[in-house]
């Protein structure tokens, strides 16, 4: 059983609480553009880790990928089979630590999204890289969505504020570029009166991750075994760039 990581307690406890709220992107889209520059053919098999409440995994379902999700957390898993039963779709389902994944030779194409990887050791990320190496087929495609570290040490803001609905995610940033890590603090802001535009805030959390440059990442997806690698700037096929605010690899088994 792999050790206890630095923000385990926030994504067992707090995330839960507000995953739905701030993973906003465009679900659909994002399957729609990895479908296409991986040329996913239909019924190829799918390994989305970690799936969450499964925004990715239940679109890929939908195009007719048999998909594994593979998440710690049994309450986003639970939200995850609620999705699919919701959507007529079929889904495997697996509570694990992504550390402890043994697949071999399974999969079509992995996908790691939304900044999954860095909450680890640096070592314990190049296992975790590894694992999804080996659970590929040959001919299978790895993609890897994480916060670009070059653009997030120049441009991350102090506070970031997320309004969902009535209420208000506030992130408390601190990125020390020593280390490369970046640490927030979130809280929930009470819906605003009249007098104020926020009341006052409940804290949900800390978490911290390791972020990497496209170098670093590169380098430890080891490309030599790979045939292709191909960086971009986001899951919409936006050019890599210092400034672009995501590093998405692909790589080809």
């Amino acid at each position: 059983m792999p050790l206890v990581f630095q923000s385990e307690r926030f994504f067992r406890e707090a995330w839960p609480q507000i995953s739905q709220s701030v993973e906003s992107t465009d679900a659909a889209s994002d399957v729609q553009w990895i479908a296409g520059v991986t040329a996913l053919d239909s019924g190829a098999s799918v390994l989305d880790a970690p799936c969450g409440f499964g925004r990715h995994s239940v679109e890929f379902a939908r195009r007719g990928s048999p998909t594994t999700g593979v998440d710690f957390s049994e309450t986003e898993l639970g939200r995850a089979r609620k999705a699919a039963a919701d959507a007529g779709v079929a889904l495997t389902l697996a509570c694990q630590d992504i550390r402890d994944m043994e697949f071999s030779g399974e999969f079509d194409l992995a996908v790691n999204l939304f900044s999954s990887i860095g909450y680890f050791s640096e070592d314990e990320d190049r296992l975790v890289l590894d694992r999804f190496w080996r659970a590929l087929k040959p001919g299978g495609t790895f993609v890897v969505d994480t916060r670009n570290r070059d653009q997030c040490v120049r441009s991350l803001p102090p506070e970031e504020r997320m309004r969902r609905g009535s209420s208000t995610i506030r992130v408390e940033n601190e990125f020390d570029p020593t280390t490369s890590r970046w640490r927030a603090r979130w809280w929930r802001l009470k819906r605003a009166t009249a007098k104020s535009e926020d009341g006052a805030g409940e804290l949900i959390g800390d978490s911290e991750i390791r972020l990497y440059s496209a170098h670093e990442l590169l380098a430890m997806l080891r490309p030599e075994r790979w045939r292709k690698v191909e960086l971009f700037g986001g899951l919409d096929g936006t050019p890599f760039s210092l400034d672009a605010r995501r590093l998405v690899l692909v790589a080809w088994k």
